[in-house]
């Protein structure tokens, strides 16, 4: 299966789209300054992201012309990311978090202060900056993640989506960068993930297993690219799944279902009314607190345990399986279980 994520972004955004006609240096991304982008998150929150480059850096050029002229990507960039443009060697003087900076010298190549300071000194262009989760209270990114040298498609299309969908909460970049290869361009990956019995809402919750096992619920989307990487890459680990099918049976519950599920003796509609477009039972089983991907872990009577919200790599996911699976959640709270675990 080897296709790049950017299919599943162009199809995504396809009925976005309209005649985008690249700038001056061939990009087809809707660039703006730092100073509006920071406005626009006061109002309107998404992440940022930042291009570092000088007037003389030809790979700076060379990225503008390849990778943000992709139109899918560009698109996927413009709906969901506030896009700047920033001149390491600019001569202006920016307000950044309530401070003023300004260029550290009056050389022609001299670094202005904001750069080195979000740059972290490492003055290499291009460079990449991702920030999310903006506190307007703390007046600061919760996260934020620097990308050295010319990103091509295959090195930009997980750091966006791993930005976009929140998957920093539960991993590092590189465990989800790694299982985001698999998801998508693994074949023998692709055959595991096949051999795993997904059961749908409907069919599970109707006729419950006889065999008395725990239930791991995974609720995601056709479009939500981490609900994808974990189904198609968190439930294969050799060692894991062989636990997770021994103590678990499979449901993948896509909120936007249209029947009607029992549960629990209730019945559940997908009203698609307000705010909340999905199905009752989506918010029933993650307490209200509905994000995508979230794993729920349902008991033998099929009474949830707990919910985990955000995306979960295949030790993550290992080390949930087997606290609620051989029933320590009863005895030891997870950070115990946790440090037992580094315990040689």
């Amino acid at each position: 299966m080897k296709h790049s994520i950017t299919l599943f972004i162009s199809l995504l955004f396809a009925f976005y789209s309209q005649a985008q006609q690249p700038d001056a240096e061939g990009s087809l991304v809707k660039w703006m300054s730092l100073e509006e982008a920071m406005k626009k998150v006061e109002t309107a929150p998404r992440p940022l992201l930042v291009d570092f480059y000088t007037d003389w850096c030809g790979w700076c050029k060379r990225m503008m012309q390849t990778t943000y002229a992709n139109p899918g990507l560009a698109q996927y960039i413009n709906n969901n990311f506030y896009a700047v443009k920033f001149d390491a060697e600019g001569k202006d003087t920016i307000t950044y978090l309530g401070q003023k900076y300004a260029p550290t010298g009056t050389a022609p190549r001299s670094t202005h202060a904001l750069a080195a300071k979000l740059l972290q000194g490492k003055l290499m262009y291009p460079t990449t900056l991702f920030l999310n989760n903006f506190e307007k209270e703390k007046n600061e990114f919760r996260y934020s993640m620097l990308a050295g040298g010319y990103l091509d498609e295959k090195k930009i299309e997980p750091m966006l989506v791993f930005m976009l969908e929140n998957a920093f909460r539960n991993a590092s970049f590189d465990d989800f960068n790694a299982q985001f290869q698999l998801a998508f361009l693994d074949t023998l990956a692709e055959k595991k993930y096949k051999k795993l019995n997904w059961l749908s809402p409907v069919e599970a919750f109707k006729t419950p297993s006889t065999k008395k096992k725990k239930t791991i619920v995974l609720i995601g989307t056709d479009w939500c690219n981490t609900c994808k990487i974990q189904q198609r890459s968190s439930f294969i680990n050799d060692t894991a799944s062989v636990y997770i099918n021994e103590h678990f049976d499979l449901v993948y519950f896509n909120p936007e279902l249209k029947e009607d599920i029992t549960f629990k003796g209730q019945v559940f509609k997908n009203a698609q009314q307000g705010s909340f477009p999905f199905h009752q039972l989506s918010l029933a089983l993650t307490n209200n607190n509905f994000v995508l991907p979230t794993t729920v872990i349902l008991d033998e009577d099929m009474n949830p345990i707990d919910a985990v919200p955000y995306f979960m790599t295949q030790t993550f996911l290992g080390d949930v399986a087997r606290y609620y699976g051989a029933n320590i959640h009863k005895t030891k709270s997870w950070n115990d279980f946790q440090k037992a675990k580094q315990k040689p």
